[in-house]
């Protein structure tokens, strides 16, 4: 999928579809909204993939906005497309739910101070958790940054 706004390319599966598009980000669900995948392009905390992710790892630690609760967190230090990039591995609950969740991401920086972000969302289940890895590495393998 290419997101000429964004100016970024990623891989999206046939028939998933686009329930969000803004000027910063693009939000696609898996045929009944099992995963989720998102780019996002933003200079909200700072022109780095580590300034970036630490930005959004701390805002998702303020459940009242982020409506995420039993945050655990890990990073990892990573490459994307031959720069530096860091992976972040979240478990987590939506506020007032008890049922499981796992969010992968990667943070790569673009051209002129934005840091792009590919993340999947889903259910925490073996079964989902398996798919889940795949879907991460085939959009990430596929993600081109500042693409016109």
């Amino acid at each position: 999928m290419r997101e000429a706004d964004l100016t970024a390319a990623f891989a999206v599966p046939d028939g998933w579809k686009r329930t969000k598009k803004n000027a910063i980000q693009s939000i696609w669900a898996s045929p009944g909204g099992t995963y989720e995948i998102v780019v996002k392009r933003d200079t909200s905390y700072g022109p780095t993939a580590r300034a970036a992710a630490d930005g959004q790892l701390a805002w998702y630690r303020k459940e009242a906005e982020s409506s995420m609760a039993g945050l655990r967190a890990t990073t990892h230090t990573a490459e994307q497309g031959g720069k530096d990039a860091v992976r972040l591995e979240l478990d987590y609950h939506w506020s007032g739910q008890a049922t499981p969740r796992r969010r992968v991401e990667i943070f790569v920086a673009g051209d002129a101070g934005h840091v792009y972000q590919l993340l999947v969302d889903t259910t925490a289940t073996d079964d989902h958790l398996a798919a889940q890895r795949d879907l991460f590495d085939t959009a990430r393998a596929q993600l081109a940054t500042d693409v016109e």
